[in-house]
């Protein structure tokens, strides 16, 4: 993310620290190509397409084949996310999960949820509004974009939950009828800072390179993209 205005100017004026090494692949390969494709060059693709990390079919089974290749990855015990472009497919993408998740068990107390889909004990979900108010440390604090597991459901809907780092909080039932989603999936934009294990992303052709970019550079291990072709060409 390009530094704007002030930060910008004080860059020109005084210098500045710029950071250049990728750190978060597992892959020195990897950290290269992305580097190449967030440089619009083409030849970046080479690498995903030599490793197998680019599977192409029609919008049905593209679907399909990332939400499979995302549950084997879990059932490994990877931490892993299921990318996509716009909000009904990550709606549709996060019900699944869910639904894969409880196998067939009742799932207990249940939240209601702001992308249409409920959460219990046991679900991922994401913050998606900064709340400096909802503090589980002296300088920790729900912010947007922000990955928890549920380990509570209180009577009013509230969730207790914990992050990554074992940090819990409590998030009340308004904040999370208005500003938490399942987070198993995500749009690209809303994974902006996220790093996961590995990432399987949807696409439809239509997005932009620097969505690209973004989508395939969350996994440490592998990213892979599942490009939707139209009609009976040659994929």
């Amino acid at each position: 993310v390009e530094a704007g205005g002030v930060l910008r100017d004080l860059a020109a004026a005084h210098g500045a620290v710029r950071l250049t090494e990728v750190v978060r692949f597992a892959d020195p390969a990897e950290a290269a190509a992305s580097l190449a494709l967030r440089e619009g060059r083409p030849e970046a693709l080479g690498f995903y397409l030599d490793h197998g990390r680019v599977h192409v079919g029609d919008s049905t089974t593209t679907l399909d084949r990332a939400f499979a290749a995302w549950a084997s990855d879990r059932a490994s015990g990877l931490d892993s996310l299921m990318l996509a472009p716009t909000r009904e497919l990550v709606a549709e993408l996060n019900a699944r999960a869910r639904t894969h998740r409880l196998a067939g068990v009742a799932p207990g107390r249940e939240a209601q949820l702001r992308d249409g889909n409920r959460a219990s004990v046991g679900d991922t979900v994401v913050t998606r509004r900064n709340e400096r108010r909802l503090r589980f440390s002296q300088t920790g604090w729900a912010r947007n974009g922000d990955r928890w597991r549920v380990l509570a459901v209180g009577a009013d809907a509230s969730l207790t939950v914990a992050n990554p780092h074992g940090w819990q909080v409590t998030l009340p039932a308004g904040y999370v009828a208005n500003d938490v989603e399942l987070g198993y999936a995500s749009t690209i934009h809303g994974a902006q800072g996220a790093t996961v294990d590995t990432m399987h992303g949807v696409l439809t052709g239509g997005e932009t390179r620097q969505q690209l970019y973004t989508m395939l550079s969350r996994g440490r291990y592998a990213n892979h993209a599942y490009v939707a072709v139209v009609g009976e060409g040659d994929p």
